[in-house]
């Protein structure tokens, strides 16, 4: 279980396939707010019940990218390199867990 206290600046969120989201910019009583780039066109709020789980620097949510209630991709955020190299690829996120040791690995 995480405590608020240790979510800060800088952190990167992800959803709970392990999709980097983007990085917290600011942190308050009620949550953190996603700072805009490849996925959010503006700033995104989060709120704290929404966290799942801290890995070191990286911050898990509950729900994943589709899910996100009053999410938009940025502009060109589904243009990734391997489409441009694999035309007709389908993008699969990866979804993680953590093993026994605690460690974070792909689920299979």
């Amino acid at each position: 279980m995480f405590k608020p206290t240790d979510i800060q600046r800088g952190m990167t969120v992800r959803d709970r396939d392990g999709e980097a989201l983007g990085g917290i910019v600011a942190v308050d009583p009620r949550g953190f707010t996603i700072g805009k780039g490849r996925i959010f066109e503006r700033e995104y709020p989060v709120r704290f019940s929404d966290v799942a789980d801290l890995d070191g620097d990286d911050v898990y949510l509950r729900r994943d990218l589709a899910s996100l209630p009053g999410a938009t991709l940025a502009a060109g955020a589904l243009d990734l390199e391997d489409d441009k190299c694999h035309p007709g690829a389908a993008h699969r996120p990866v979804a993680y867990t953590h093993d026994l040791t605690g460690a974070l690995v792909p689920m299979e």
